[in-house]
């Protein structure tokens, strides 16, 4: 009995080696993430939202859940080599992809059969990517005046109605899905119908290492980071997470690939050589129903992961530099290099995005006064020519060697 015990706890033990994330395990550490709108919103928003791939209309939100090809979902996320991935548990009209007792009474018609939520926890489990559910607590304004009635939009402060509708719906969710789920993202912002404290603390009494991020702010009544949800003109370094659509809508409609994967990927380096930035970014394109995408999501998704696969010991298990800052507001056309570490500090990668025209290039002085003893190129391992003295540094690459036009990456020692 004890050698069938011991066997089974091998197993159990084996199983559990495999499919343990190899990604971080919080949101400050995260730096690079996929953002899908997946939603039908009912009357709220005509003809807007999740299209098929031939523009047709989904007519309805379980047409829309039963045609979640969740298996290829999961192969895209895996294939960008996002260590998290964000969906839209509910957007605008509140039309859940889960099966909700709370709004089968209150809101009839707003949840769909098919536990979507559910399918796509299964299918991420194996792969060690986080799973981050967006959410809408302020989604009343969106609803027909009878629904706004029924749950207590229209009520007036102190909203009780809305908020003990809302927190219901919040707390049914953490409660099936526990630990499954990383973290929550708030959009909407936090208006006078919602209560921060309650919600905050509906959501943390159930899951106490989730994560809060807020949409376009960063109320701590309620959470603990912020996003963006835009661009400005010269994809500048954020310290709050950015969040960036690479077509022409956030969910599927029938668009085209506007940011080129390589562009993608050296802001996502920037990102992760960015002072204090928490989440990286997350690249935001959705599938339409059936298991096809936009044109072009494909090959942006895998051309991305494969420039990402080339340096990820310098960036995705890396904090920004201690010895080279990237402040906020650089922009990525001004940012010759940007610097990572390794968690322990030991190795500094300086991640040259613009190479100049020379085999040489100079840094500043280390910000913490760090000495270096040497250098190498992290795609070869060859070893580069360092001169450091109180001027700063300088790298030279051997005759041999050239400069990478996407990401030459140092590793200094």
């Amino acid at each position: 009995m004890r050698r069938v015990t011991a066997l089974i706890m091998l197993i159990l033990t084996a199983t559990m080696l495999r499919i343990t994330p190899a990604v971080s395990q919080t949101f400050p550490e995260q730096r690079l993430g996929m953002f899908v709108h997946y939603m039908w919103v009912g009357h709220a928003y005509d003809g807007i939202g999740t299209t098929w791939s031939d523009g047709s209309t989904v007519e309805n939100l379980d047409e829309l859940a039963d045609n979640l090809d969740v298996k290829d979902f999961v192969q895209v996320a895996q294939s960008m080599r996002a260590q998290y991935l964000q969906i839209t548990a509910w957007h605008a009209n509140m039309n859940a992809l889960f099966p909700s007792k709370v709004l089968r009474q209150m809101l009839p018609g707003h949840c769909c059969r098919r536990d979507v939520i559910g399918d796509l926890i299964d299918a991420l489990k194996p792969t060690g990517i986080h799973l981050i559910l967006y959410i809408h607590p302020s989604d009343g304004h969106d609803f027909s005046f009878a629904d706004q009635q029924k749950v207590g939009w229209n009520d007036g402060p102190p909203f009780a109605r809305w908020n003990d509708f809302v927190n219901q719906v919040c707390a049914e969710v953490v409660d099936r899905y526990g630990k499954d789920v990383a973290g929550y993202w708030i959009d909407g912002g936090l208006p006078q119908q919602v209560d921060p404290e309650r919600l905050r603390a509906t959501i943390i009494s159930r899951n106490p290492g989730a994560w809060l991020i807020q949409n376009s702010g960063l109320n701590r009544d309620c959470v603990d980071y912020g996003a963006y949800e835009r661009f400005d003109a010269q994809f500048s370094s954020t310290v709050w997470q950015m969040n960036a659509v690479v077509t022409g809508q956030w969910w599927a409609n029938q668009g085209f690939l506007s940011v080129s994967p390589e562009f993608a990927f050296k802001y996502t380096v920037l990102q992760a050589g960015t002072k204090d930035n928490t989440g990286g970014v997350a690249w935001a394109f959705s599938p339409h129903p059936g298991g096809r995408w936009e044109t072009g999501v494909h090959e942006f998704a895998q051309r991305l992961g494969e420039y990402v696969g080339r340096t990820k010991e310098a960036l995705l298990q890396t904090k920004p530099s201690a010895a080279f800052v990237t402040s906020e507001g650089i922009a990525l056309k001004s940012a010759q290099y940007v610097a990572t570490e390794s968690m322990d500090g030991m190795r500094t990668y300086v991640h040259i995005l613009w190479p100049p025209q020379e085999q040489s290039l100079t840094l500043k002085p280390p910000a913490n006064g760090r000495l270096f003893k040497s250098a190498r190129l992290l795609s070869n391992g060859h070893a580069v020519d360092l001169r450091q003295d109180a001027k700063g540094l300088r790298l030279t690459l051997d005759p041999k060697d050239s400069w990478d036009l996407l990401d030459t990456v140092f590793v200094l020692e």
